[in-house]
């Protein structure tokens, strides 16, 4: 099942690839900004919504994390008339 995965990573577009490059970039910096709300709450004690704020970016950058490798390989495969 990984080998697979990773082979269809390999044999992905570079467009594809690119877009889902970026993406990544994206759901860190989205992560980033989560750790360091999750941080603030950590030493310096703040109310309970910055831990909250903090958890529900996390989610978020996680849920676009997984939808830019689920959409990219699905476009890719709908390109291909694979599916």
């Amino acid at each position: 099942m990984i080998k697979l995965f990773i082979n269809s990573y390999k044999e992905l577009d570079n467009k594809i690839l690119n877009i889902m490059k970026k993406g990544f970039k994206f759901s860190f910096a989205i992560c980033m900004i989560s750790v360091l709300l999750l941080l603030t709450y950590l030493f310096i004690n703040a109310n309970i919504y910055i831990y909250q704020i903090g958890i529900m970016l996390f989610q978020l950058a996680l849920f676009y994390g997984i939808s830019f490798i689920i959409c990219g390989i699905v476009v890719d495969g709908i390109k291909k008339n694979n599916i």
